[in-house]
């Protein structure tokens, strides 16, 4: 004879399936309406970053009466003009993000921990260059850097130092290192507006904690705050490094990739040979290449940061 209990919990297993089937029913049916919510951006997504890169890597790797090639990276490896390029992207990558951010570190302690007064103004004035167009910045700075009639050459001239003011854009040796310094220049605001909101949401209480410890100055900054923000540290190393491998239109507004190539990056240098020298095949290789450049960069930093670490193996119990 069945008990009691044993006819409530025969009687209760329907209901659960009932209720398990229609939690299984909405689940699928929320499941189909997030996919209809992403396929938009995913169809975005493949259409203009998976494709173009797919195209790109074929294109390069196609030879003229079809089959698979190699040429155009061996054509690279063996051009001189590549390789100025490539270490011109390399050196922009380093004193761009380190410049970058040592200067907006900086600014964004001085403005939140200094300055009390007019805080918003100099995050305003400090941000300003980068909503001003790469086309004035590249006039403005060719006239502050012209030999004859810039603004440098009038203060090396009365100080009596005419004949020691370098032609800045003309000469190869320092082309780069002064189109480095427009782009620390331009990009630096962005910097210090990111560094400020971190160092915004440092607890106070643990600065005033530091204060008392004897933490004070320096000690305050190096110790509590620097590492308080290493998140916004981290963005802004990816970030800076992808700007620094793309920039382009300072470069080609304001020296072309000249004097003879010195000045030339990877992003001027795809442009030069893909538009101006109509070798499409081949700027579709230095593409690649950038390309490949920029994941080994950004994998680099993210493991120096510890942002992404490896899995461990774990030892076997002996």
């Amino acid at each position: 004879m069945l008990t009691a209990g044993a006819v409530e919990a025969a009687s209760a297993r329907p209901a659960s399936r009932a209720r398990g089937a229609r939690e299984i029913s909405v689940l699928g049916r929320s499941s189909r309406g997030s996919v209809l919510y992403v396929l938009p951006a995913a169809v975005l997504f493949v259409t203009f970053t998976v494709y173009p890169i797919v195209a790109n890597i074929l294109a390069s790797l196609t030879a003229r009466h079809g089959g698979v090639t190699v040429t155009r990276y061996s054509q690279a490896a063996a051009d001189p003009v590549f390789w100025t390029a490539l270490g011109n992207s390399v050196l922009w990558v380093a004193l761009c993000v380190i410049g970058e951010i040592a200067i907006g570190f900086t600014l964004g302690v001085l403005i939140e921990l200094s300055i009390h007064r007019f805080r918003t103004g100099f995050r305003t004035l400090l941000f300003l260059p980068m909503v001003i167009t790469p086309s004035v910045i590249a006039l403005v700075f060719t006239t502050l850097y012209a030999p004859d009639y810039g603004l440098l050459s009038g203060v090396f001239g009365s100080l009596g130092l005419a004949a020691w003011f370098p032609a800045i854009l003309g000469d190869p040796r320092t082309a780069t290192l002064g189109l480095v310094a427009v782009n620390v220049w331009q990009w630096c605001g962005f910097f210090v507006l990111l560094y400020c909101v971190g160092i915004a949401q440092v607890d106070s209480e643990l600065l005033a904690a530091a204060a008392i410890d004897g933490a004070t100055g320096f000690a305050r900054v190096r110790y509590v705050v620097w590492p308080l923000v290493r998140s916004t540290h981290v963005s802004l190393i990816v970030l800076g490094t992808i700007q620094a491998l793309q920039q382009f239109p300072l470069i080609w507004l304001m020296t072309q990739g000249g004097p003879a190539n010195a000045s030339q990056t990877l992003a001027t240098y795809i442009f030069q040979t893909g538009f101006v020298e109509n070798e499409m095949p081949y700027a579709s290789a230095v593409a690649v290449v950038l390309f490949a450049l920029a994941l080994i960069f950004v994998a680099v930093e993210y493991a120096l940061t510890g942002t992404v670490r490896l899995p461990r193996r774990r030892r076997a119990d002996v």
